[in-house]
């Protein structure tokens, strides 16, 4: 009985042992989705609906990125608080004195949707590099 025991609990250890390494390639897999040039558009703004470009690189074994709007000549928005789980980004970014969740999810391959502030939709095509 002892034996069986210990194959048993061998077996749970190498399956929590599995688990784990599966959800940390499932991360790394989501984070080099998300690294790139994004073309979003955001729906029901007060100004209208607006196109926004997401800058998303790796650094320092860190995403990072910004916001630019694409027809003005104002410095991008840094984002803060970046992460990254279950196919899902979200970040925060400071406009006008205000912190602006931002959380996008994988579509497919090549496309995101979301929402800013959880109000306004977003839809989002990753440029090819």
């Amino acid at each position: 009985m002892k034996k069986a025991s210990i194959i048993i609990s061998t077996i749970i250890l190498a399956f929590f042992i599995n688990t784990g390494s599966v959800n940390a390639q499932a991360k790394n897999t989501d984070e080099q989705f998300f690294i790139g040039k994004w073309n979003l558009m955001i729906y029901g703004v007060p100004d209208g609906d607006t196109k926004i470009v997401l800058n998303i690189e790796k650094k320092d074994d860190k995403l990072t990125g910004n916001l630019a709007d694409p027809v003005k000549t104002d410095p991008p928005m840094e984002l803060s608080g970046i992460e990254v789980a279950d196919s899902t980004f979200k970040a925060t970014f400071n406009a006008q004195g205000m912190d602006i969740s931002l959380m996008l999810k994988i579509k497919d391959e090549k496309n995101v949707t979301g929402s800013m502030m959880d109000q306004f939709d977003i839809k989002g095509t990753k440029e090819n590099q």
